[in-house]
């Protein structure tokens, strides 16, 4: 298989999984990036459970962090990546709802001049409560409504674009509404959103999502950036890029714990 990170035309793309309580299930989604030829980043956010120990062990780079929000774990880890030399990253979750094998469409999308790809997700309504399915619509149409143009899926954690823009956005949101923002922002900067379908595993997961703090946020979000950008120019610059990551070692994976560095015993 052709390294995705070649095909997209970029020096360098790394894979980062925000993940919270997901020891159960991140190592068969980290097994299935690291067979696409990927580095992963694993940002642990606050995790009571061996999230950290099994990523390491699985052959991820690990961040840990306090507890924030997904949306904090998110900016956490494109900081990161700048740094790193990172320029492009594919976002995905760690709960295994997300096919890894299906991440070389978001790529192809990403090297034909898309700034954010989302996974669009192809649910199965009979699975979805009529409260959901109603609130999905409703969602769909004030984010197409906000961003100038359509966006079906604008809470989908399965995603690629380059961090640097994300770090340039007026963000506000830091929990699952970071990512109906980032949708918005970009389009009504002017920037290329495109949607991809993917398919979606169900399995024993239960959703982290809060149907009223969650669904609050969700619209503060929408009217948030509606006033925070209305052009390109309340963009702000792009931070400065590192030099491009060396390939990492799969073996051995290191746990970063604040700015220390400390060998994984798993």
């Amino acid at each position: 298989m052709a390294d995705p990170a070649s095909s997209a035309g970029e020096t360098a793309l790394l894979a980062i999984i925000p993940a919270y309580n997901e020891a159960p299930r991140i190592a068969a989604v980290i097994r299935g990036v690291l067979d696409l030829g990927l580095q992963v980043l694993v940002v642990d956010d606050g995790s009571r459970d061996q999230t950290a120990r099994v990523a390491s062990g699985a052959g991820a780079t690990v961040l840990r962090r306090a507890n924030g929000g997904k949306g904090t774990a998110i900016i956490t880890g494109c900081r990161w990546a700048v740094g790193q030399g990172y320029r492009r990253v594919l976002l995905i979750d760690g709960d295994g709802q997300h096919d890894p094998r299906e991440a070389p469409a978001l790529i192809a999308a990403g090297a034909a001049g898309a700034d954010l790809v989302i996974g669009r997700r192809c649910l199965h309504l009979g699975r979805q409560p009529l409260y959901r399915r109603g609130f999905n619509r409703l969602s769909s149409l004030l984010v197409t409504l906000a961003a100038g143009r359509r966006v079906l899926d604008s809470q989908s954690g399965f995603r690629l674009f380059d961090p640097r823009l994300l770090l340039s956005l007026p963000l506000s949101g830091r929990r699952y509404d970071l990512e109906t923002e980032v949708c918005i922002l970009t389009a009504r900067a002017g920037l290329r959103v495109v949607e991809v379908p993917i398919s979606v595993i169900y399995n024993d997961k239960v959703s982290g999502v809060h149907p009223l703090f969650d669904t609050l946020r969700f619209f503060r979000a929408v009217a948030m950036s509606v006033t925070r950008c209305r052009g390109s120019s309340r963009l702000a610059p792009f931070p400065a890029m590192a030099t491009p990551a060396p390939a990492q070692p799969r073996t051995s994976a290191p746990v970063l714990i604040g700015t220390h560095l400390v060998p994984s015993s798993g």
